[in-house]
C-alpha cells in the first residue's frame, strides 16, 4: 500500500521491545521519530489533541527486521508484509544493484546496497560508482592462496585509505555442502588484515568498520583475531560459533530473507550444533540493531526503540512472551521478570509471529 502521510500516532494497548522500558505498553511516534514510550495510564496524557490513539489489541511492537539479498536481475525484494524495515543488497553489477534498490526503496523499504567491486587503489574506488562507502570483494576459494591474500591485502588497503568500509564476502555458492568459507581461506583474511593494519596503521584500520560476510566454522583462535582487527561478522543463522565469536567480542549480524523473519531467531536458538546456538534476544539482536550497527552511514539509535530513534516498527501476532535461553547455553542475563529483561515472542510453538503492520521512518507501508 502507498505510505501514510506522516502524522503524531499514540499506539497503546501493546507490548514494546524497548531496551528503555521492558514493560512498555505505549509507544509515540512522532512524525519519523520515537517521541515516547511508556504505560497505557501515562500515554493519553503524553499522546496530546493532535494525536492519534490506535489500539493494537495486544500486538507485539519491535523494531523491523533487516533482510539480507545477493541480487541479481529480477530478484524479487522482500516485502514489509513479512515484517522487513531494509534490506542490504549486494551484487557485483551497479545497474542490477540499483534497479533492486530502486524497488526497495519504491516499496517502502530501506535500501542497503553492497556493491561488489575489488579495487586496489584510490583511483579504482573513485570509478567503481558505488552507492554507499562501502565496497565488496568476493572470496573464490579455490584460488590460490598466495594470490587471494594479495588481493584481499590490497582491497582492504584501499578501502581504509579511502575511508570506505571493506565487505569481504565469503558466501558459500548454492551447491556447496558446508556453509561459510574454509579455514585455511579464513586464515589467509586474517593475514590480510594484518598486512593491511601494518600498511595503515591499527587506528586507521580498525575504524572502518570491515566484515566478513558469510562466514562458517571458526575455531577459537580465528574468533579472537577477528576481534583484535575490530572486524565483524555475518553469518546464516546456525552456521557459525556465535559462543566462540560472543565469548571473543566479535560483533555479528545474521542474515535472512525467509517468508517469516521469526524463522531464523528460530534457527539460531535451536541450531543443530550447541556452539551455534545462541538466546533469542541475542539472535533477534543480530537481525535487527546488530545490522544497523554493522553500517557505516547508520544513524546511533537505528534498530531499536527509543526516544530519539526513527520510528521503524512491526507491529505482530503473537501467542505468548518470554525471555529464551538457547538449551545447552548459559544465560548472559537473567530470565527472571524481576530483572527487567525485554521479552520477546515465544519460538517454541509451530505459528510464528505475524505480521499485522510495518511502520518505516513513521511511514505505515503496510496493514
Amino acid at each position: 500500500m502507498s505510505p501514510q502521510t506522516k502524522t503524531t500516532v499514540m499506539y497503546v494497548n501493546a507490548s514494546v521491545y524497548s531496551p528503555v522500558d521492558p514493560f512498555a505498553t505505549a509507544i509515540l511516534v512522532d512524525g519519523p521519530t520515537v517521541a515516547w514510550l511508556g504505560s497505557d495510564s501515562a500515554a493519553h496524557t503524553m499522546a496530546g489533541e493532535q494525536s492519534t490513539v490506535v489500539d493494537v489489541h495486544g500486538a507485539v511492537i519491535t523494531p523491523s527486521f533487516v533482510a539480507h539479498q545477493r541480487v541479481t536481475h529480477g530478484t524479487q525484494i522482500v516485502s514489509a508484509a513479512q515484517g522487513y524495515g531494509a534490506v542490504e543488497l549486494l551484487s557485483d553489477n551497479a545497474r542490477t544493484l540499483n534497479d533492486a534498490a530502486t524497488r526497495a526503496s519504491d516499496a517502502g523499504l530501506v535500501p542497503l546496497p553492497i556493491l561488489i567491486h575489488p579495487v586496489t587503489g584510490a583511483s579504482a574506488i573513485a570509478s567503481a560508482d558505488a552507492p554507499r562507502p562501502c565496497l565488496g570483494i568476493e572470496i573464490d576459494p579455490a584460488q590460490d592462496p598466495a594470490a587471494l591474500l594479495e588481493d584481499v591485502t590490497a582491497h582492504l588497503v584501499a578501502c581504509s585509505e579511502a575511508r570506505y568500509q571493506a565487505v569481504i564476502v565469503c558466501e558459500a555458492r548454492p551447491e556447496a555442502t558446508v556453509e561459510g568459507a574454509p579455514s585455511a581461506v579464513i586464515d589467509v583474511i586474517l593475514e590480510a588484515a594484518q598486512q593491511a593494519t601494518d600498511t595503515v596503521g591499527e587506528r586507521a584500520f580498525r575504524s572502518r568498520g570491515h566484515r566478513l560476510v558469510g562466514v562458517g566454522e571458526l575455531s577459537e583462535e580465528q574468533s579472537e583475531s577477528l576481534a583484535r582487527h575490530a572486524l565483524s561478522v555475518t553469518s546464516r543463522p546456525g552456521a557459525a560459533p556465535l559462543t566462540a565469536l560472543a565469548r571473543a567480542g566479535v560483533p555479528v549480524t545474521l542474515t535472512t530473507d525467509a517468508e517469516n523473519p521469526w524463522q531464523a531467531v528460530k534457527d539460531a536458538l535451536e541450531a543443530k550444533e550447541p556452539s551455534h546456538r545462541t538466546s533469542a534476544r541475542a539472535a533477534f539482536l543480530a537481525l535487527t540493531r546488530g545490522v544497523w550497527r554493522a553500517q557505516r552511514d547508520a544513524q546511533p539509535l537505528a534498530g531499536q526503540l527509543a526516544p530519539g530513534a526513527e520510528a521503524s516498527l512491526t507491529m505482530w501476532d503473537a501467542e505468548s512472551l518470554m525471555v529464551q535461553q538457547a538449551q545447552g547455553t548459559g544465560a548472559s542475563w537473567s530470565t527472571d521478570p524481576r530483572a527487567r529483561t525485554p521479552a520477546l515472542p515465544a519460538l517454541d510453538d509451530p505459528r510464528l509471529p505475524v505480521c499485522e503492520r510495518t511502520v518505516v521512518g513513521g511511514n505505515v507501508i503496510f496493514e
